[in-house]
């Protein structure tokens, strides 16, 4: 696993964003945008969402390494312990939540379509995340959003080979599908 971001390394991450231009992303809106992408349904290329980090400027080796570090970490931490999820912003420091959220939200937006499902099964999953926000639901909110997207799908039974065959013609599994 990826080791996380120490305080001084996410001081220098931001302000290596903050030396790219006002266009780029701070901490706080970063990792609410990493999290969407690694809790979300789509693999979004690297570049891609690297440009909309840096605000569409030019990032920096330095910060690209920090901003690389982070996410593999945030992607690991999501898959192996995502009950233990914790916003920056409850960190202190100066990270708002209204910054993370705009950042989750960016990252929602960078595949409207994959994320649709939840939109139309679970839609108040996302209101959290929306003006008024309600920063006491996040984490909890950010977990069922794991969960809905990567719950791990139960294991179908496998036909026998002399059992009757799935597909419903009547015959042995063998003698049919199976064969």
């Amino acid at each position: 696993m990826s080791n996380p971001l120490n305080d001084d390394e996410y001081d220098q991450l931001d302000d290596l964003l903050a030396a790219i231009g006002p266009q780029s992303m701070d901490v706080a809106k970063l990792e609410g945008f990493l999290t969407a992408l690694v809790i979300g349904p789509a693999n979004v290329a690297q570049e891609t969402w690297l440009s909309v980090v840096w605000g569409g400027a030019a990032g920096s080796d330095e910060a690209a390494a920090l901003v690389l570090r982070h996410h593999d970490y945030m992607r690991v931490w999501m898959q192996k312990d995502p009950g233990s999820f914790e916003p920056i912003y409850e960190c202190g420091g100066s990270w708002t939540v209204e910054a993370w959220c705009d950042g989750f939200m960016a990252g929602v937006s960078m595949a409207p379509d994959a994320w649709a499902p939840l939109r139309a099964q679970q839609p108040a999953l996302l209101l959290p995340f929306q003006a008024p926000l309600n920063a006491a639901k996040l984490p909890q909110a950010v977990i069922k959003i794991n969960e809905f997207f990567h719950a791990p799908q139960p294991k179908v039974a496998k036909a026998g080979r002399n059992d009757p065959c799935p597909c419903g013609s009547g015959k042995k599994f063998k003698k049919c599908c199976g064969a």
